[in-house]
């Protein structure tokens, strides 16, 4: 997690997976408002905002990085396989899950620590049929998706990245 207090000069590749990030963020939180109604397209959009959000994120600890990253391609390839599809959206609101943790460590809202709740919430009652409640628990994931993102958005981008000779290869 990058450290605010620290202006590095931001080269392209900085700034554009950065933006990467944000958008990534932003669009999960909208993907998450329709899931219930459009599950054909909503979950290979969400198994995708997830790949590029956990790809593109800033954390100096691999053993953090590597986790999301890694629930994020597991998600994407599980989709591409065409086995249990709510298997893939599992592993991407794993991701989102953990990404929603890591920015409650950049912000201190804690109400980002509901996020893996609501998405786990609406990920069980998905997979066992009781749609009624999982609207509830996506509604709730989106809010707290949205959250997350509008707090990044209003940020600098040099608050993502911080001290580049920190992170751990």
């Amino acid at each position: 997690m990058a450290d605010p207090h620290i202006k590095c000069e931001l080269d392209g590749l900085d700034k554009l997976t950065v933006l990467l990030y944000r958008c990534a963020l932003t669009f999960s939180a909208i993907i998450m408002s329709i899931v219930v109604w459009e599950p054909t397209f909503a979950i290979p959009a969400l198994v995708i905002a997830a790949l590029i959000a956990s790809s593109t994120v800033h954390i100096y600890d691999k053993r953090f990085r590597w986790l999301i990253q890694g629930s994020g391609l597991f998600a994407a390839v599980w989709l591409i396989s065409g086995l249990w599809q709510p298997l893939a959206l599992g592993a991407a609101l794993f991701a989102f899950s953990a990404l929603a943790i890591k920015e409650y460590f950049c912000f201190q809202l804690k109400i980002l620590m509901l996020t893996p709740i609501a998405l786990a919430g609406f990920w069980f009652c998905l997979v066992f049929g009781q749609e009624h409640i999982s609207i509830a628990f996506s509604m709730s994931g989106s809010i707290l998706l949205a959250v997350t993102a509008f707090s990044k958005w209003r940020m600098p981008l040099h608050y993502d990245i911080g001290d580049k000779t920190r992170y751990q290869v």
